[in-house]
């Protein structure tokens, strides 16, 4: 069989409903990597917050988080590391207007860095990195953020999405994340998983109908549309599904995404 990219989406993914890995899902990838396959985590998570994941499943790949903003080769030097990153000038604005627009708390992340400015009970949360991070002032920000994320007040959601496309649209996409809770993601201009996904590719050398990706969110959208075979789980959102050349039979919570792999590779149990 010709050697596979492998893609894998974390949350909702790869990791079950308490955000862990199942033993089931590490032995998968590592035979998938062992047989010469290139098993990568395409991420919306920080470095930090996926850097214990990478570990567990003792790859060897490149990563990409902040949703294809950073793409790098954790615990090395590599010398294809890439990364957008968000203008400085806009993150400050943010800052400045924060309480006026309604936005709780502003988190700035770099490979190995967070800043945060504002708070919210919540942000903890989603984001364990923050704890003790420094303040973000115009004194402390001294380079461009690979991502932004906003807390907001459910009811200005639409206005701060709205004021940021007005100001910087030309600069900056905005992502509105699923779930009950009002979280924005600030990115460079036109950057998506399935950037990240076309440069391993291209450094691999696999072409793209040998891709595989698993998703379950709109994040995933592009990455899934972009694979030759875009998979999308089976406790996916209706869109991702509609959008996915196949469905896992089993969620992320049933090893999902192992199971799929297993069948497609002919491993055995």
């Amino acid at each position: 069989m010709e050697r596979k990219l492998i893609a894998l989406d974390l949350d909702g993914t790869t990791l079950n409903a308490d955000s862990e890995l199942n033993a089931a899902t590490i032995q998968t990838m590592q035979r998938l990597q062992a047989a010469g396959h290139v098993v990568s985590i395409i991420t919306g998570r920080s470095y930090q917050g996926s850097q214990a994941i990478y570990d567990s499943l003792q790859l060897v790949s490149p990563m990409i988080n902040f949703n294809g903003s950073l793409g790098h080769l954790p615990h090395h030097s590599w010398d294809s590391e890439y990364q957008f990153t968000v203008n400085k000038a806009i993150v400050l604005a943010l800052v400045k207007y924060r309480e006026q627009l309604g936005i709780s708390e502003i988190i700035a992340e770099n490979k190995n860095s967070t800043m945060t400015a504002g708070q919210d009970l919540i942000a903890g949360k989603f984001f364990p990195e923050i704890a003790n991070s420094p303040r973000l002032t115009p004194e402390t920000l001294t380079r461009n953020p690979n991502s932004l994320v906003l807390i907001v007040q459910m009811d200005r959601r639409t206005a701060v999405v709205d004021w940021i496309n007005k100001h910087f649209g030309d600069f900056v996409d905005v992502g509105v994340w699923g779930g009950p809770n009002a979280i924005l993601e600030v990115t460079s201009k036109g950057v998506h998983k399935a950037k990240g996904v076309a440069y391993l590719a291209d450094y691999f050398k696999i072409p793209r109908r040998d891709i595989i990706a698993f998703g379950d969110e709109h994040n995933d959208l592009e990455m899934l549309q972009y694979a030759g075979l875009g998979v999308a789980m089976a406790n996916g959102t209706p869109a991702i599904k509609a959008a996915a050349d196949d469905t896992t039979a089993y969620d992320n919570d049933q090893n999902g995404v192992a199971r799929y792999l297993n069948d497609y590779f002919e491993l055995a149990e």
